[in-house]
């Protein structure tokens, strides 16, 4: 009898995922944040008051401010606005972590005129949060954008900046102390108008390097970490003739275990992808996701359809559209364009979080300069189908986790095509084994589990993990990246 069940269970399975012809579709209900706030520049999310649900963070480019909404829950989520930082002239950058180690989460903004250019906000805890003003730097003018990462790999996160009037791509080495101290180092000072800067270990070196846009000569750049003290940086091109270079994403767009670059072309008005194929230097492949996205700004990569692959979002500013383009597969990778929305005036910043907690990813994009004083959330309502064919449900899959890097937890799926025992473990650096996830029988099916060191291990930490998937004749390792 168990022999029969199970082909009749597969049977089932199958007429199912085929019904929804091959590939999931997705419902947006649109959600208002907050309708009284003037040019927004950048968002972030992230579970700011260790609630345990997500918040969201805004640079308020008109109003000079730094401004958390914090999620009070609710259906929908009710948020309650508190402005962190007054006087961040022209305020452009936002972005969150632990800075000083303490196992809570502190704030980090850019403004882009006046002084100082980077500051952070200590959490110093209460309730309502207290917060500590300190600066980073002080004379980093036009700060555009900035990204909070781990870049030495010392457990302590750094902060790049890109100076738009400086032409600048630079870091901040969190040399610890209490406050903070910190060492700027220049990467860069001929990147003109500079609009963006990521990182990641694009070479597989095991260090971190960094990426930029060069919004007037049209340049996606990125610089080798040659190591050293202070480090040496030695700079390649990804793409020279990208129109408008405005905004970069390190990310493993295919799964191959190499970070690739996704990047907005304001002036091209195009969303496009650099395929990573190895090589000394790096050998680059561009293909055009999204054409005739006028005044594309923001290219941000998240699996929206929870299927095992990155999907793509992003905002064209003049065309007042929101879209996402579903990864269909194949080679090339196969793109289908799914309008959220034509009638968000002037949108730019945009970031996907999970801020229902019910396991998909949401969209919070914000309404630029001169734009409608909103920032919005397109709640994540209905996935119909998914993207798993016959050959897919003969074989076990590990997929890569995502965010990856993260901070603070990530997700990990997985795919089992018939009843297994399943472990699912992480390791550290030296392969000793520090948390077990799953460790038990489980029937076919996609299986997602969350990793977070703070919960899983009792602590904050960052640096490189490896989680190993065994499941029938599989055994399979990854890498992930945690920052602090």
């Amino acid at each position: 009898m168990k022999k029969f069940l199970l082909p009749i269970a597969r049977i089932v399975i199958l007429i199912t995922l085929f019904s929804f012809q091959g590939f999931a579709q997705i419902n947006f209900t649109e959600l208002s944040i907050d309708d009284d706030v003037h040019g927004t520049a950048g968002i972030y999310a992230c579970d700011l008051d260790n609630d345990s649900d997500i918040d969201v963070l805004g640079a308020s480019q008109e109003d000079d401010q730094i401004i958390w909404w914090r999620n009070d829950g609710g259906t929908p989520i009710s948020w309650t606005k508190i402005v962190i930082g007054y006087n961040v002239g022209e305020a452009h950058s936002v972005q969150a972590a632990d800075i000083d180690g303490d196992g809570d989460i502190d704030v980090v903004g850019a403004a882009y005129v006046g002084t100082p250019g980077i500051a952070w906000w200590r959490n110093d805890g209460g309730n309502p949060v207290i917060w500590t003003k300190f600066t980073v730097a002080d004379n980093f003018i036009n700060a555009h954008e900035i990204f909070v990462y781990d870049l030495d790999q010392d457990s302590a996160p750094d902060i790049l900046g890109a100076s738009s009037n400086l032409n600048r791509i630079a870091w901040w080495r969190n040399d610890g102390g209490n406050p903070v101290a910190w060492t700027e180092q220049i990467i860069s000072s001929n990147v003109t108008l500079a609009k963006s800067v990521t990182a990641g270990d694009l070479d597989g070196d095991q260090d971190n390097d960094v990426i930029g846009m060069d919004i007037i000569n049209n340049d996606v750049i990125w610089w080798r970490n040659d190591g050293g003290q202070p480090i040496q940086w030695t700079q390649f091109l990804v793409d020279g003739n990208f129109g408008g270079a405005h905004r970069a994403q390190a990310v493993d767009i295919d799964n191959d275990g190499h970070l690739d670059v996704l990047g907005a072309g304001y002036l091209s008005h195009q969303i496009a992808w650099w395929r990573n194929n190895g090589g000394n230097p790096i050998v680059w492949t561009k293909q055009t996701i999204g054409s005739n996205f006028t005044n594309a700004c923001i290219a941000y990569s998240v699996d929206l359809d929870a299927d095992g692959d990155k999907d793509v979002i992003g905002t064209g500013q003049a065309i007042n559209q929101i879209a996402w383009w579903r990864n269909d597969g194949g080679e090339p990778i196969q793109w289908t364009k799914f309008i959220i929305t034509d009638s968000f005036i002037r949108p730019w910043p945009l970031y996907a979080e999970d801020l229902d907690g019910d396991q998909d990813y949401d969209i919070i994009v914000g309404s630029s300069h001169a734009g409608s004083n909103q920032v919005h959330w397109w709640r994540n309502d209905e996935i119909t189908g998914i993207n798993i064919n016959q050959t897919d449900l003969d074989d076990y899959i590990l997929f890569q986790n995502y965010p990856n890097p993260f901070n603070p937890s990530t997700k990990i799926s997985y795919l089992i095509p018939e009843p297994s025992f399943v472990t699912l473990k992480i390791y550290d650096v030296l392969g000793n084994e520090i948390a077990t996830l799953v460790n038990e029988e489980k029937p076919m099916g996609t299986y997602e589990t969350k990793f977070s060191p703070v919960f899983n291990l009792g602590q904050t930490v960052s640096g490189i993990f490896f989680y190993q998937l065994k499941a029938g004749d599989l055994i399979q390792t990854k890498k992930m990246v945690s920052l602090k």
